[in-house]
């Protein structure tokens, strides 16, 4: 058995205006890979709805990537289904949390602004086995949904990696034991 990298996350949304206008102007999601409206066939049953449910979908992608790590958001109607309940803002049992690179974690801060969002961690330098490294932040989009943002260019060939950063002080100091 093979499995490819990640085609997409898919995501229940209650309003894909919204959740597009997110994605696209906030995290700059902008080409459009799919949209529709998914009537009969079986998707309702993919995502464990009754067949009456009318599904919105917009799959959303980087336009210079291809079609791999993209964002779907999916709508569901007639009937929608229930919000998840959280019992933190911070980790819960089960999430998954969306990660990407983002060049300039100021600049997204500033598109945030009148979008619906929460900060889960204020971008920060991640201290990890004894170094710091690059800065990164944790927020939730419109429907809860968890987003970690590694401030890192996108295009450089090298990612940031395990390794590396610079020395730190004993004091806040993580480490690993294999085990």
């Amino acid at each position: 058995m093979k499995l490819s990298q990640m085609v997409r996350a898919a995501i229940q949304v209650s309003d894909i205006g919204v959740s597009k206008d997110f994605y696209m102007n906030v995290l700059g999601l902008t080409e459009v890979y799919s949209k529709g409206t998914a009537t009969g066939g079986n998707m309702h049953a993919l995502i464990g709805m009754p067949d009456s449910v009318v599904i919105n979908v917009c799959i959303l992608k980087q336009p210079e990537y291809s079609a791999f790590g993209m964002v779907g958001l999916f709508e569901a109607r007639n009937p929608a289904p229930p919000r998840l309940q959280r019992n933190s803002e911070g980790a819960n049992l089960g999430e998954l949390c969306m990660v990407f690179y983002c060049s300039n974690l100021d600049k997204l801060l500033k598109r945030l602004s009148g979008h619906p969002h929460s900060i889960v961690c204020a971008p920060e330098p991640l201290r990890v086995r004894g170094y710091i490294k690059q800065r990164e932040m944790a927020l939730r989009g419109p429907d809860g949904e968890k987003i970690n943002l590694i401030e890192w260019d996108p295009d450089k060939a090298k990612t940031p990696g395990l390794e590396g950063g610079r020395p730190e002080t004993s004091k806040g100091r993580v480490e690993f034991v294999d085990g």
